[in-house]
């Protein structure tokens, strides 16, 4: 019997390792220059960080996640996405106790159980430069800068840079009922997951892949004309 990799993976072979090593090294050289250090998190985690951290009503923690039992009875996730090993990590081993901001750099394997097609692999490679402990703006600025960085020094080009803010804990409850009057004149025109999603986190209507959904979304109320002055101010 002639085995193959299984279904939505690759190989990465020799002579494709050149390439592969001057990504990793674009990447570990930029999160250098602003001071990130690298860390390693395992492949696999605690179930409950990925439904605590994604969200439980989620496509990746409802559809897409490789979950599994141990032996000892732990039920275990490869992970689905590379930021919550790393808040983990960092409060586990004390970082928070360390100056702050804590600036750090992952390289990972992730894993997601979703449909093969070109540019999508269900384990596929993804960097992150998370600058955890201090909420001010300019670290947000820094993190998209580095992104921004590296597309440019791997000679991408026709970018486009969109941002955008959901807001904080005391404004968001008025643009999700925003949303919800929005869509109630809709419902008939949503996918059965975001009928559930409407009732469970309208915020997720915004990202359904279904072409009659996304329709609805263009059209939906934008979150940056619902931020308190605060969000306003770090927006």
């Amino acid at each position: 019997m002639l085995y193959r990799a299984p279904r939505g993976t690759s190989d990465i072979l020799p002579k494709e390792q050149a390439y592969w090593r001057y990504m990793e090294q674009k990447v570990a050289h930029i999160g250098q220059l602003y001071g990130y250090e690298r860390i390693d998190d395992p492949a696999f985690e605690d179930t409950r960080l990925f439904a605590r951290s994604v969200g439980e009503d989620t496509d990746i923690v409802k559809k897409e996640m490789y979950t599994f039992e141990d032996r000892g009875g732990s039920l275990l996730t490869l992970r689905p996405e590379g930021t919550a090993p790393v808040c983990r990590a960092y409060l586990e081993h004390g970082l928070h106790n360390l100056p702050q901001p804590v600036k750090l750099y992952y390289i990972a394997s992730i894993f997601r159980y979703e449909r093969p097609q070109a540019g999508r692999y269900r384990q596929h490679y993804q960097f992150g430069y998370e600058a955890i402990g201090d909420d001010d703006p300019a670290l947000d600025a820094e993190v998209i800068d580095m992104a921004w960085q590296f597309f440019l020094s791997v000679n991408l080009r026709h970018l486009s840079l969109q941002l955008n803010s959901i807001g904080c804990k005391k404004c968001r409850p008025g643009y999700i009922a925003a949303l919800k009057d929005y869509y109630a004149d809709h419902t008939h025109q949503l996918c059965s997951d975001c009928k559930t999603r409407l009732k469970i986190n309208p915020l997720r209507l915004l990202d359904c892949k279904k072409p009659s959904c996304q329709q609805l979304a263009d059209s939906a109320p934008r979150s940056i004309d619902y931020l308190c002055p605060e969000c306003e101010e770090h927006f």
